[in-house]
């Protein structure tokens, strides 16, 4: 596979990467106004750090640690979102 083969594959993961993004957002905003209706705080330290282990207990170093940073960079746009989403 050539280089531009290879990075027509990359497109084609970010496109998938995208949809998903805005699939996840989607959800996020559900959880943001059940939150809302509910009283419940955005950030939930116990789930995060579950979540975290659980994802990235099969990976190895270094992907772990890369894969925890683009993680810990979704939750906190996930957040970001649903601050935005309450706020509303």
């Amino acid at each position: 596979m050539d280089l531009n083969e290879k990075r027509q594959k990359i497109d084609q993961i970010d496109e998938m990467m995208k949809e998903l993004f805005l699939k996840r957002m989607q959800i996020v905003s559900d959880i943001a106004l059940y939150k809302k209706e509910k009283g419940l705080a955005i950030f939930d330290k116990a789930r995060e750090e579950e979540m975290k282990k659980r994802l990235a207990q099969e990976l190895e170093e270094p992907l772990r640690a890369l894969y925890l940073a683009f993680l810990e960079t979704t939750v906190s746009v996930s957040k970001e979102y649903q601050k935005i989403k309450i706020n509303k």
